[in-house]
């Protein structure tokens, strides 16, 4: 399944790029553009992805219900009927594809700065 999501995310822009870029009398530069638009975007995507699966705001989340339960009368009562003490939570959720975004985002920004280079020097 990954496999072929890696080959989907790394083949339709390259394709898109290659079919503006032959048929279309569009500078190169867009095609460039747009090509790292797409990457920066999955970065971005992966980031995301990496700082929530690192748990980064599990202490945030626990110490805001410990405060919130702390306040309401109703759930200490609730509580102390039941001898339950705050347990800390642990908030942690896997991405499989995360490793995919980060590649692919790296791979196409890679690509259009080293495209963009290339064009700049050789004058297309």
């Amino acid at each position: 399944m990954h496999r072929y999501l890696l080959i989907n995310l790394l083949v339709a822009p390259l394709v898109l790029f290659i079919f503006t870029a032959v048929f279309f009398s569009t500078r190169i530069v867009t095609s460039l553009d747009f090509v790292f638009y797409v990457g920066l975007l999955l970065l971005l995507v992966g980031s995301v992805m990496l700082v929530l699966q690192a748990g980064f705001f599990n202490a945030f989340i626990s110490t805001s219900k410990h405060f919130f339960s702390t306040i309401s009368r109703k759930e200490q009562a609730i509580q102390n009927f039941e001898g339950k003490k705050g347990e800390a939570a642990v908030y942690k959720k896997e991405y499989p594809i995360l490793n995919t975004f980060l590649v692919v985002g790296g791979v196409y920004c890679l690509f259009s700065i080293i495209g963009s280079i290339a064009v700049v020097y050789l004058n297309f």
